[in-house]
């Protein structure tokens, strides 16, 4: 997967865009990226909308779908890169592929992430048990980064405010 154009993006878009809302619902998404030969789950769009939505409205405007589409891009690029031709990639490899990604956890960190999505328990992930992985470290630092006005890379947080950053992990 490569960059999209945005012009392309737009004709895409507007394609799918059922109402001419200028807003994509996690069904049409679904369509849009199936266009697009990327063939997810209406869950999955739902996911995606979720993580992608910067206005709270549960769609996605044309700016926020070329961002979705760069990361998935991204995720697949990395995690390509790293299996080499290999349908799977183990825990040992998940910090290449996170770093990568830009995303660097200490050891703890990384253990819990991975037990968490490690459904099988069998130590190895599918690409799309990346993807899952990824999304959650990007729903992760964004609603971090919602709660660390001054970017020093620490918060403090009531238990309020922990449990509505949690309500958006993906």
């Amino acid at each position: 997967m490569a960059g999209v154009d945005p012009y392309v993006a737009r004709l895409w878009f507007e394609s799918v865009d059922a109402d001419n809302s200028g807003l994509l619902d996690a069904k049409e998404l679904r369509q849009a990226l199936e266009i697009g030969g990327l063939g997810y789950s209406l869950q999955q769009a739902h996911q995606f909308v979720r993580a992608f939505d910067s206005k709270g409205n549960h769609k996605l405007n044309v700016n926020e779908f070329v961002e979705l589409h760069r990361f998935l891009s991204a995720v697949t690029d990395a995690f390509t890169a790293v299996a080499k031709g290999s349908k799977t990639i183990t825990a040992a490899d998940a910090p290449q592929v996170l770093a990568r990604l830009g995303y660097t956890l200490d050891p703890h960190a990384l253990n819990a992430v991975l037990l968490r999505h490690d459904t099988d328990v069998s130590g190895t992930f599918a690409r799309d048990d990346f993807l899952r992985i990824s999304l959650f470290l990007h729903t992760a630092r964004r609603g971090f980064t919602a709660f660390d006005a001054q970017r020093t890379g620490k918060v403090d947080l009531t238990f309020n405010q922990l449990v509505y950053c949690a309500s958006y992990l993906a």
